[in-house]
């Protein structure tokens, strides 16, 4: 057993290297404003494309239909000013679109199970261009599965882990980094997007057990981090390398990130440090964070959630877009307590909400998700 912890401590010690260098430079720039290169000041008025609203797209499995629903898409986007939307290609380790690195998303099928004979995503991108909107590809870096019982492929078994939420990826594996970063240089090399975009699903709990093994080899290699710190650090890495790559491969495209509300619980249980994105150059140009809450909400009323994410934006001058629930309207908030009926009691809680972040400041707005947003009149 201690002759296996040495090998794996020298594995640690040989993989962790460029991570370092990262971090390192990171670190060094910490002292430099984030100047926000986004391809100009208009307003983002931006809405999200889920998997499982682009499966409906594929039922009958033809180009045709597909692409009429493409049509359908963007006709609401100008109805309801859309300028922006994020479409989510990658949303469980699989594709959206014909890829050499993953597998065909389930979400892809069509309802008698057969897979595209055709580019959805070149579909949605040159559809995209004709009304003038932009489209930014969405990706779950970790994810692979909701079943934590779900075989792990021997694609990605050496760099991934089960637990009470599922299966993902281990944030600390260079590895799973390698194969995160080449398949988001596979969109950037193959379509013409606009940008590339990650939501808020990070680690998926804070238990010490899953990744104990990995962190005492990094202790080994002669770390110092705390495992808090370490597992921030690991995400931070991914992020840094996903900023770089972007801008690499395409000068004038966005990197934004989409953390969740409470920036607390992100620092704490998601291990995603979004006080150091919205402050340190190099981590993101936009940040837009899911203000999942009504103005009434007892313990995350609105106006205060807005306000807070906004002072810490503008400490490095990062563009924050405002994260919208469409999906709230006309429903019961179950966690708002004495604030739980407000979506259901005012029709119109998104028009409040997009009013008041223009007046404070934001750079826009981000609705979630188009099966909602076509149904408000």
């Amino acid at each position: 057993m201690l002759k296996f912890k040495r090998i794996l401590a020298v594995i640690c010690c040989l993989f962790l290297l460029p991570s370092c260098a990262v971090s390192n430079q990171n670190e060094d720039s910490q002292t430099e404003a984030v100047t926000c290169d986004t391809p100009n000041n208009e307003q983002i008025r931006a809405m999200w494309l889920s998997c499982y609203e682009l499966s409906e797209m594929f039922e009958k499995g033809t180009r045709e239909y597909f692409s009429d629903k493409v049509c359908e898409l963007f006709e609401v986007c100008k109805i309801k000013n859309i300028n922006t939307l994020f479409v989510q290609v990658r949303p469980f380790c699989d594709s959206l679109y014909p890829s050499e690195i993953f597998e065909w998303s389930k979400f892809a099928e069509s309802s008698s199970g057969t897979l595209p004979n055709f580019d959805p995503l070149e579909i949605i991108v040159d559809t995209a261009a004709d009304y003038g909107v932009s489209v930014h590809a969405w990706i779950n870096p970790y994810r692979v599965s909701y079943d934590s019982s779900a075989e792990i492929s021997k694609a990605i078994e050496g760099f991934a882990f089960s637990c009470e939420e599922g299966v993902f990826l281990d944030p600390s594996s260079v590895e799973a980094q390698k194969q995160v970063l080449e398949g988001v240089r596979e969109i950037l090399e193959n379509y013409d997007v606009d940008g590339i975009h990650i939501d808020d699903y990070f680690y998926p709990q804070t238990d010490n057990n899953f990744d104990k093994a990995a962190y005492e080899a990094y202790l080994d290699c002669g770390g110092k981090l705390s495992k808090n710190d370490w597992r921030r650090e690991n995400v931070n890495s991914l992020v840094s390398a996903l900023y770089s790559l972007v801008h690499s491969a395409k000068t004038d495209a966005v990197f934004s990130i989409s953390p969740a509300g409470d920036i607390r619980k992100n620092k704490t249980v998601h291990f995603a440090d979004v006080e150091l994105w919205c402050t340190v150059k190099g981590y993101a140009d936009w940040i837009v964070p899911q203000i999942y809450y009504g103005f009434e909400h007892e313990k995350m009323p609105f106006k205060k959630i807005a306000d807070k994410w906004l002072k810490l934006a503008e400490k490095g001058n990062v563009k924050i877009i405002c994260g919208l629930a469409s999906y709230k309207q006309g429903k019961a908030d179950n966690g708002a307590g004495s604030g739980e009926n407000e979506w259901v009691n005012d029709n119109d809680v998104i028009s409040g909400q997009t009013k008041y972040i223009n007046s404070i400041g934001y750079g826009g707005y981000a609705l979630f998700s188009y099966s909602y947003v076509k149904k408000i009149k």
